[in-house]
């Protein structure tokens, strides 16, 4: 009772507002598409002890879906011999600790006689287990955004903002329908970016701080590459706190800014050299844009569509960012080094994601490209709540939470189905789409109101989701399995994190100690990745 007692007020709101997500939404998730690569690295990692991945997408076809398998992707190679794969390995590295525990773990069943066959890494055992893990590591991101927002507002606003953002942006596909792509494990280490950058932002950070930070923004990296972009937090601190002191001060100071930015970007570099050693291994480049030299035009010519189309745009599919700003700006007067920098961020985001040809994110759902500044709109959207004057706060937040509820749910169940808004007319090289006007999206949005009063179990409840397989007479426990697993695996993590921080906390040999040993890892990974694979 004392450790539950220990367990804030508002995890355990955010806990229960998951568990029922969950409930309603999730089902056995098995990797197709993107999450199929996605997934292949860490389990010819973990299986193989290489980085082949042809035997690995061919296992997938099982449980893959049919226009999948028929493309053949384990056949299309580059020039180097090895498999096409455009898509980064971050989040395959994060799931892979939980990915070799079950492994273990399966291992001693079968030599318990529970558990027969010979394992392959797709069975139902595996898969949904790592794509419960990518849901919940989604939701530390949540919890980053609470960390993060009620100390600069309160935590009723705080609080708020989080069960509104949980439901309001394309992170609700991706936590629950789509877990083994790498938007859930991007928001997760965006969220820890802005976390430890804003536990230190208010002066220039110290050479420990700066490696730390530089190393969660290289992680974040290797899960997006765009995500590299985050650099901009701690060098606008840097600069903006060097410029404040008096010039005899900026003088004796110059040398500490220049060695903590080289500790940033070494930082950076060296997590980051898993990625260019990959790419290295399959495009004979340390740097390139895998999925060709036209993805990318660097005059953001669809910034318009990706603010405002109907097709995946921003203000019809996920209006909350609106909000979010809103909030920022009026936050910003009182706390223009925090807001500023994330301003500038968001600014760069919007950038990078109009300068893609496939802005619209593919045959993926919404603007998930922008689920990755999930923390920064809880922020946001608390600043808000906070500027909502006190006597009408209550009833002004609920019914915005409403509105975003249903808006979203409309679009998660019927959106990509029915072609809500648009829809991909041509992928790679093309990438050509079609839109409808802004009258036909909300004839659309606003047709499926009359369903929720008409079949609340079927507009709410997504078919073979925990709660459907109760309704229709059979028990989830694969779901259940996968739910405490993950939960177990996401504890042992945190049990281990703390022992080190507790054994270890505040000792200068430590840190070094650490940086050595993080360093010899990650130089014998890259020779791991460039010579034996």
């Amino acid at each position: 009772m004392k450790t539950l007692a220990r367990i804030p007020k508002p995890l355990i709101v955010l806990l229960a507002a998951f568990l029922l997500l969950w409930a309603l939404l999730s089902k056995e998730s098995y990797p197709t598409w993107d999450a199929a690569f996605y997934y292949s690295y860490a389990r010819s990692i973990a299986f193989d002890g290489d980085l082949k991945i042809d035997n690995d997408l061919r296992l997938s076809y099982p449980t893959a879906t049919a226009d999948f398998v028929n493309k053949g992707y384990d056949r299309v190679k580059t020039e180097t011999g090895r498999v096409e794969s455009p898509f980064a390995i971050g989040s395959s590295l994060i799931w892979l600790p939980g990915l070799v525990f079950l492994r273990g773990t399966v291992a001693v069943g079968q030599l318990a006689n529970i558990l027969a066959g010979q394992m392959s890494g797709y069975e139902w055992y595996f898969a949904p287990t790592i794509s419960t893990f990518s849901a919940l590591l989604g939701l530390l991101a949540f919890w980053f955004g609470y960390l993060v927002a009620f100390p600069e507002t309160t935590k009723s606003s705080a609080l708020a903002s989080v069960l509104t953002l949980l439901i309001a942006t394309p992170l609700i596909y991706y936590q629950f329908l789509e877990p083994l792509y790498s938007h859930a494990t991007s928001a997760f280490a965006n969220g820890l970016v802005v976390y430890l950058w804003w536990r230190s932002y208010r002066q220039n950070p110290s050479y420990m701080q700066a490696l730390l930070i530089g190393g969660a923004i290289g992680l974040a990296s290797l899960v997006r590459s765009q995500n590299v972009i985050y650099v901009v937090l701690p060098l606008v601190t840097t600069i903006w706190w060097w410029l404040d002191l008096p010039a005899s001060d900026r003088r004796l100071e110059w040398k500490r800014v220049f060695v903590s930015v080289a500790l940033l970007g070494l930082s950076v570099l060296v997590v980051l050299s898993l990625q260019f050693s990959h790419w290295r291994l399959l495009y004979s480049s340390l740097i390139t844009v895998p999925q060709g030299d036209g993805f990318m035009d660097w005059s953001a010519q669809f910034w318009i569509q990706v603010l405002f189309s109907p097709f995946r745009g921003l203000l019809s599919w996920m209006p909350v960012t609106f909000l979010a700003v809103l909030g920022l700006l009026l936050m910003a007067k009182k706390r223009s080094r925090l807001v500023f920098p994330l301003l500038i961020l968001l600014l760069a985001t919007l950038y990078v994601n109009s300068s893609s040809q496939d802005w619209f994110g593919g045959g993926g759902y919404g603007p998930r490209r922008f689920s990755g500044e999930l923390v920064i709109f809880i922020l946001g959207y608390s600043g808000l709540i906070q500027a909502i004057p006190r006597k009408v706060r209550k009833p002004i937040v609920a019914i915005l939470g409403v509105g975003l509820l249903f808006h979203q749910w409309i679009l998660l169940r019927f959106g990509l189905e029915e072609r809500i808004g648009g829809r991909v007319m041509s992928m790679s090289p093309e990438f050509r789409w079609s839109e409808v006007s802004y009258e036909e999206f909300l004839k659309s949005i606003a047709s499926h109101f009359s369903d929720i009063i008409a079949s609340p179990r079927d507009f709410f409840v997504q078919p073979h989701s925990p709660i459907a397989e109760v309704l229709d007479g059979r028990w989830p426990g694969s779901q259940l399995f996968a739910l405490l697993t993950a939960a177990t695996m996401l504890l042992l993590i945190w049990l281990l994190f703390t022992f080190i921080r507790s054994r270890y906390h505040g000792s200068k040999p430590s840190y070094y100690l650490g940086a050595i040993i993080i360093v010899a890892i990650f130089l014998m990974a890259n020779i791991w990745i460039l010579n034996w694979v």
